[in-house]
């Protein structure tokens, strides 16, 4: 799966050449729907031909080849394509990216120079990290989960010292026991064992920050009062980013991890696709900062003012020509792009399917 670098790389690389752009929306549960994309290509390809009947032999003769191309690669999916989504970028020149996706995309074909590389946007998310840290007083398991794999990445050990208790300031003499007139060596031992717990925690928050990178999202569960010290340090130090799993047992097997890894960042997403979808939408304390809808948001990519884009899925799907110039010109001003989902596409779709936000204010 191409990062966010790569599809800009790619979509330079080939902006001047005729690219078949092939997407798949394979996501079906049952057998008999696993391979209904294939009429909808098939008729997108005799789409394309007939609006090829006026171009040069030379750009049919291309087209042709890429067909021919992308038929061998789809043969291998008689029995489903095995993943939700699929996506093909294709030239005269060969094969340039084919691979499984997870997550499902619209199905459509499309020859244009160049990439089409809207749909792809909706992937680059899969690829955030996700950290996992399942935590009690003793021990702590770090997870990392992204683009659909789950793996254990690291245990920290609370190592507890503790010496033998001493009598006056020297050695233990024969016949003498900690427990004499009160508790001070499981006073020093229990203090031991809390000071562990306390650098385990701290060792745990500095590798779960590493791990998630600048973007990456957090997710703590185990026992009660420990998650909630490890949650309270990391988000002090990776805001907005963190998320306590309160249902999420020490002794979770790891595929309940997974689920929970799964659930987690889609719930921190969706929270801060809301945030950032609001103030667009509205709520920014400097509305010189916003564009809304698609005319705005145009202006202000044609001024090269854009920080950050959203789009909905509506809008990539039934606008495909302006989600297409949105979002390559959001990546040749190496704007952030996001496409949002669930309550926030809801109401950005209401303001058009599109907005961003600015770096700096744009005549209007």
């Amino acid at each position: 799966m191409l990062s966010y670098q790569e599809l800009v790389s790619l979509s330079r690389e080939l902006g001047d050449e005729p690219v078949l752009s092939v997407y798949l929306d394979a996501a079906f549960d049952d057998p008999a729907q696993r391979t209904a994309w294939r009429v909808q290509v098939d008729n997108s390809i005799k789409a394309i031909r007939r609006e090829l009947e006026a171009a040069s032999h030379q750009e049919k003769m291309s087209f042709d080849h890429c067909v021919q191309l992308l038929e061998h690669e789809l043969a291998a999916f008689s029995g489903g394509v095995g993943a939700p989504g699929w996506v093909a970028f294709i030239t005269a020149h060969g094969v340039r990216l084919a691979e499984k996706l997870p997550a499902p995309m619209p199905t459509l074909a499309v020859w244009r120079r160049g990439v089409f590389v809207a749909p792809y946007v909706r992937v680059l998310k899969q690829r955030r990290p996700v950290v996992v840290i399942v935590a009690d007083a003793a021990s702590a398991r770090l997870y990392r989960y992204a683009t659909g794999l789950m793996a254990q990445a690291d245990t920290v050990h609370a190592h507890a010292v503790i010496e033998a208790p001493v009598h006056m300031g020297d050695a233990p003499r024969i016949g003498f026991h900690a427990g004499t007139r009160g508790e001070t060596g499981r006073d020093a031992a229990q203090s031991a064992r809390l000071v562990a717990t306390d650098r385990m925690m701290e060792e745990v928050t500095r590798q779960g920050v590493k791990m998630a990178g600048h973007d990456g999202w957090l997710l703590v569960g185990g026992i009660p009062e420990v998650s909630a010290h490890i949650a309270q340090a990391l988000e002090r130090l990776a805001p907005e980013r963190v998320l306590r799993l309160e249902g999420l047992d020490i002794h979770a097997t790891d595929a309940q991890v997974h689920v929970a890894a799964e659930r987690g960042a889609s719930q921190l997403r969706d929270e801060m696709d809301l945030r950032r979808v609001s103030e667009i939408t509205g709520g920014a304390d400097d509305q010189r900062l916003i564009a809304r809808g698609s005319a705005a948001t145009r202006h202000a990519l044609e001024q090269a003012s854009v920080r950050e884009l959203y789009l909905t899925p509506h809008f990539i799907t039934n606008q495909m020509e302006d989600a297409e110039f949105s979002v390559r010109s959001a990546m040749a001003q190496d704007a952030v792009v996001e496409e949002v989902s669930r309550a926030a596409a809801q109401r950005l779709d209401e303001f058009g399917g599109v907005g961003a936000r600015l770096r700096y204010a744009v005549p209007a």
